[in-house]
């Protein structure tokens, strides 16, 4: 056998060798990296809609926080405004304020009438809520105009009910208020003797 044949039975054999050895790795390696490739871009889409996910779950609890912290902001501005004297200062303080705004909003008021102070639902609270009702006349626009400016008022009360009928001078409104007030040790020991101004 001459040399060069020699030579090339060699190189055919390595041929076959290598060929068998790339088609060992096309068929275990190649599947193997093909399957961990795919895993592990699953596993970044996985990731990727975790994070996703605990992002709106986050911005869901900022939300919360940011309305329970203006919800404090509301309930401070509110005590800051909310009277602390006797009741007939908090008839006094209401009086005024109805009357003001009754009148920048071009309404009558005919009667206002107060109700008994009452702790029921604030028991230890130091604040006492009183019911308000009253009757306002005008016309619908003006009537409207003095609602938004009570509700908008920023004063310590809530509007409870309110009733809007025809009357001969235009609209009667009739609205019943709670409003509430800081008592103080000295109220807890005196009968209410409450004016109706």
């Amino acid at each position: 056998m001459n040399p060069s044949m020699k030579s090339s039975i060699h190189r055919l054999w390595l041929g076959i060798g290598l060929g068998a050895l790339a088609v060992l790795i096309a068929i275990f390696l190649l599947p193997d990296a093909s399957g961990r490739a795919a895993k592990e871009r699953r596993s970044a889409l996985d990731a990727q809609a975790n994070l996703d996910r605990q992002l709106v779950e986050l911005a869901g609890y900022q939300d919360m926080l940011d309305r329970l912290q203006a919800g404090r902001d509301r309930i401070s501005d509110l005590e800051r405004h909310m009277p602390k004297g006797n009741i007939d200062d908090l008839q006094h303080s209401l009086r005024i304020t109805l009357f003001k705004l009754a009148n920048d909003a071009g309404v009558k008021l005919p009667n206002i009438k107060y109700g008994l102070p009452n702790q029921d639902g604030s028991k230890n609270t130091g604040i006492e809520s009183i019911d308000v009702e009253f009757t306002a006349l005008g016309v619908y626009q003006n009537l409207k105009a003095f609602v938004l400016a009570l509700e908008s008022s920023g004063q310590p009360f809530g509007l409870s009910n309110a009733k809007l009928d025809e009357s001969p001078e235009g609209g009667r409104l009739t609205v019943t208020l709670r409003a509430f007030r800081h008592t103080t040790s000295l109220d807890s020991q005196l009968p209410y003797e409450g004016t109706t101004p």
